[in-house]
């Protein structure tokens, strides 16, 4: 039975929840392609933007200096605004995260499932999630194997110095995507981005019904018609983007399947498999090296 969205009076948040390069933005892009039809797409005016994690904004509601604070002490505070948020909105409102799902010491959790409806935890073979992080972070694919294996990862967290977003604790590729699937206490909808490639109309499809969002299959094709990798590449290039990671590196890659297989050795690829081989097995994904690299080869 497919598990949906619990929306409420208070209860309008949708937390699209998943670890850096996993396919957040493209999910993004063909929400804000989907729900806006007849609007210019934008990159820079897309859904899910990341506003409660912006510095300014939990200073003036909470009446605090957040940079005066550790990450572990804001959760209460956070927690407190996205209630706040949730009580604010008519209808649902997509937020993105990188965050794990966390709480407090004394057990606030940074995303109340009272303000909560749901969540839609995008997820990427991690193999592939390498080379895509390693780009992003202007770093080499050993940097992103050890930072995937990082249980004090995150974003936005400088013990000297503070930005204008709060910090988010990622932690490690399967301690992040686990602590999505483990909680219960918000619903949540699972969406391999391999899946999206494979079947993207079949998977914005199901998004929708998770969110009670009426499915209308033209709307559908034309959404996914206008996010295509290619498209999105060259809205960049055209308008640029704001997530951009700087001025020389560009957001979207490839955006394909493989990338991991074919950019690293052997060697690297089996660390990845070693360290995360469970997670990879709850998704779908092969933790057997010789396995995945013949279908990789297959699936050329």
């Amino acid at each position: 039975m497919l598990t949906q969205a619990a929306f409420g009076p208070e209860r309008t948040l949708v937390w699209l929840a998943s670890y850096p390069k996993s396919g957040n933005t493209w999910l993004r892009s063909l929400l804000t392609a989907y729900l806006f039809p007849d609007e210019e797409f934008s990159l820079n005016a897309m859904i899910g933007e990341q506003d409660p994690f912006d510095r300014q904004l939990l200073d003036d509601h909470a009446g605090i200096s957040s940079a005066d604070y550790a990450p572990e002490e804001l959760i209460y505070y956070q927690a407190q605004l996205h209630l706040e948020m949730g009580r604010a909105n008519e209808n649902r409102r997509f937020i993105k995260t990188h965050s794990a799902y966390i709480r407090s010491a004394d057990g606030v959790a940074l995303f109340p499932d009272q303000a909560s409806a749901g969540a839609i935890i995008v997820v990427r073979n991690p193999i592939d999630i390498v080379p895509s992080f390693a780009h992003h972070q202007n770093s080499d694919l050993d940097w992103a194997i050890d930072e995937m294996e990082n249980l004090d990862a995150g974003l936005n967290k400088w013990p000297t110095r503070s930005s204008m977003m709060l910090p988010q604790t990622m932690s490690d590729w399967s301690a992040n995507v686990r602590s999505w699937l483990d909680q219960t206490a918000i619903p949540t909808h699972v969406l391999r981005y391999e899946d999206m490639h494979r079947d993207p109309e079949g998977s914005l499809a199901a998004v929708l019904r998770f969110c009670a969002i009426d499915v209308e299959a033209d709307k559908v094709a034309k959404a996914v018609d206008r996010c295509r990798i290619d498209r999105l590449r060259e809205d960049e290039k055209s308008g640029g983007f704001n997530e951009r990671p700087s001025a020389r590196r560009t957001f979207f890659r490839s955006g394909k399947t493989g990338d991991g297989a074919r950019a690293m050795s052997d060697k690297q690829k089996l660390r990845i498999l070693e360290t995360h081989r469970s997670t990879m097995e709850a998704l779908g994904y092969s933790a057997d090296l010789d396995d995945y690299i013949l279908k990789q080869e297959e699936g050329k």
